[in-house]
């Protein structure tokens, strides 16, 4: 006959009654779908502390001779207070240009969390490099596991 003292029942129960640790513990990771200009993904990654990496992509499809637009820009971004700001180096980069884009030294793109799994994104100058003129990285996006 197999005894189990007391004290080993008593840890095993509270082992499991131990709430088990989630992936992300903000609920900011994963992926996130929706519309802009075109079809937007944003794939967040949670790399340690307020720090994640960040990849977005837009795409518009071509339809009935209408040229189509596609783009991605990605990079490190440290989220805090429900928001962050993605950089990436201008390709276009002229301080001397004609433009605000040509003027701008990098890409930006804010993000803004409610909490509620949406997302908005908004592109600023600085980021035709990243994407065709027809298309570009601003819109709303909720996470795939929302409402869930």
């Amino acid at each position: 006959m197999l005894r189990i003292s007391t004290a080993a029942l008593a840890i095993s129960f509270a082992l499991v009654a131990l709430p088990v640790s989630a992936q992300d513990v903000s609920g900011l990771e994963g992926l996130y779908t929706g519309q802009g200009e075109g079809e937007l993904t944003v794939d967040i990654s949670h790399i340690e502390g307020d720090r994640y990496d960040v990849s977005i992509n837009t795409l518009v499809p071509m339809v009935d001779d209408m040229p189509g637009c596609a783009g991605d820009i990605g990079g490190e971004v440290t989220i805090t207070e429900q928001a962050g700001l993605l950089q990436a180096a201008n390709e276009f980069y002229d301080p001397n240009g004609d433009t605000p884009s040509a003027k701008a030294k990098f890409c930006e793109v804010a993000l803004t969390f409610d909490g509620e799994g949406k997302l908005v994104i908004e592109e600023r100058d600085g980021c035709i490099s990243y994407h065709g003129a027809a298309c570009g990285f601003s819109g709303e996006l909720m996470h795939d596991a929302a409402g869930l």
